[in-house]
């Protein structure tokens, strides 16, 4: 049976979830994309083993979050109320000179958060495929989440809560956790879209010939209509 973890994060404040593959320009994701977070639990799950790359069939480098990935059967995430900016420091560089190479190295657009608004993210595993870990194991290393994609996007852990779940196909949900716009044929509501790296299909590793896919991120409850896939988690639906 389906295992779903319910985690409620908080921003510092700045999100730098930066896009791939990039020039020294480097843009940022206004929302979290699935890869940034399952490489969050997944950091913290195989922080023991002290190896954050192995190597492929084709000995090829990847990250050790692949292994999760291959866990899951779907990942979302909640989170409404931001907004994206350009520092000034990248003002300063384009109109009085250059400035130190340590400060030009970060991202040119971060997001703040302009409201006290949580992140609420939900994984929702195969418990066939976890192997060895447990229920348990997955809520500790939820609570041992400290960022989100980049060093800079600090967060912290307010709640966890997991729950064995069923799967089942609907033609219409209601849902404020991101979704991907593949089998859906209408929605109402307010959502902002973006090209995210297609984790179902690629290992996560080397994006620059990675699968992308339209990825929609609420900003208020959407309905949303299609040959949909949902999961309930404490009365909150997911699309996979």
């Amino acid at each position: 049976m389906p295992i779903g973890l319910m985690v409620t994060l908080r921003s510092h404040g700045v999100i730098a979830l930066r896009i791939m593959p990039q020039s020294k320009m480097r843009l940022s994701f206004k929302h979290p994309p699935p890869t940034s977070l399952i490489g969050a639990l997944a950091y913290s799950l195989f922080s023991g083993e002290r190896r954050e790359v192995t190597l492929s069939e084709k000995d090829k480098p990847r990250s050790k979050a692949d292994e999760l990935r291959s866990m899951l059967l779907g990942v979302a995430v909640s989170s409404r109320e931001a907004l994206m900016y350009g520092p000034l420091f990248k003002i300063n560089r384009l109109y009085h000179g250059v400035v130190e190479s340590a400060v030009t190295s970060l991202p040119i657009t971060v997001t703040y958060s302009y409201t006290d608004h949580p992140y609420r993210v939900a994984y929702i595993f195969d418990e066939e495929r976890l192997a060895e870990y447990s229920r348990r194991d997955l809520e500790r290393a939820a609570w041992g989440i400290t960022r989100i994609g980049s060093r800079e996007s600090i967060v912290d852990v307010e709640d966890v809560k997991s729950v064995k779940l069923e799967i089942s196909k609907a033609s219409s949900a209601r849902t404020s956790f991101s979704y991907s716009l593949e089998n859906v044929k209408n929605v109402r509501g307010k959502y902002d879209v973006e090209f995210v790296v297609d984790w179902r299909r690629n290992e996560i590793s080397d994006y620059s010939r990675a699968e992308k896919i339209r990825l929609a991120y609420p900003l208020e409850e959407n309905e949303v209509e299609g040959d949909l896939t949902i999961a309930l988690i404490e009365g909150d639906v997911i699309i996979l």
